[in-house]
């Protein structure tokens, strides 16, 4: 049961509102699940400019526990954000219904929105309470779900002028096993930084590139690394991105 209801209380971690609207569930939704999952990840925010970022869930009716030598389906009461921490300074969040309680087979949704002030990388931490009934009893379970981050980063893709600036893509594809692309766009020619960390921080890949003014392609062999998940920069005349990249088992 713990697996299945970690999963189903990632579901309500994250979410988006504009300005201090509250998020509208998705109804259409109808199989259970979270959307974007944790492979897509958040969509990354900028220095000084509006966030908006909007995660949509579907709990579901009932979930299979072990109970001596046979399982059993038993019906899931709710899932609560009890607690939600890491947002970046100048974002908060809100929920849908604004209770945090998300009632088995419902569809809700969690906002956030804000103006982040601060760049960097920042690891979401939510608490989460599920309630299910076994032979009529209710039984709660709490877990800690840390596998969402938020990218803050300086620059927008224009400066005020429209001047071409710094920008990276999303690797595609992502997950990825073996060999992954990644596109970036530089507002000048010049030599780059190329970074990848895993989570606690540590540098595992640094490599220098000439790059030309304008969009360029970076196709990186990842087969030597570790399954995980990374964050991965690129730094240039002071500026730099970054973003997150899942590596797979082979």
């Amino acid at each position: 049961m713990k697996k299945i209801i970690t999963l189903i209380a990632s579901f309500v971690i994250l979410g988006s509102k504009i300005a201090l609207s509250q998020c509208t569930p998705n109804t259409a939704i109808t199989q259970p699940g979270i959307f974007p999952d944790s492979a897509t990840g958040l969509t990354p925010a900028i220095v000084n400019q509006p966030y908006v970022q909007d995660m949509q869930l579907k709990v579901p009716v009932d979930t299979v526990v072990s109970i001596g030598p046979l399982p059993i389906t038993v019906p899931i009461t709710s899932i609560e954000l009890v607690s939600f921490s890491g947002l970046p300074a100048g974002l908060s969040y809100t929920c849908n219904p604004a209770s945090c309680v998300f009632p088995g087979g419902s569809n809700g949704c969690v906002a956030i929105t804000g103006t982040p002030t601060v760049a960097g990388v920042y690891q979401i931490t939510a608490i989460t309470k599920t309630t299910a009934t076994i032979f009529g009893i209710p039984n709660s379970q709490f877990d800690t779900l840390n596998y969402y981050y938020m990218t803050v980063s300086t620059t927008a893709g224009l400066s005020e002028a429209g001047v071409p600036t710094l920008t990276m893509s999303q690797n595609m594809p992502n997950p990825t096993e073996d060999f992954t692309t990644i596109i970036y766009n530089l507002p000048n020619s010049g030599e780059v930084e190329f970074y990848m960390h895993n989570m606690i921080g540590k540098e595992v890949y640094h490599r220098t590139y000439n790059g030309d003014q304008g969009e360029n392609v970076l196709k990186l062999d990842v087969r030597d690394f570790t399954p995980g998940v990374y964050m991965y920069s690129i730094s240039i005349n002071g500026e730099s991105v970054t973003k997150r990249m899942v590596i797979s088992k082979k």
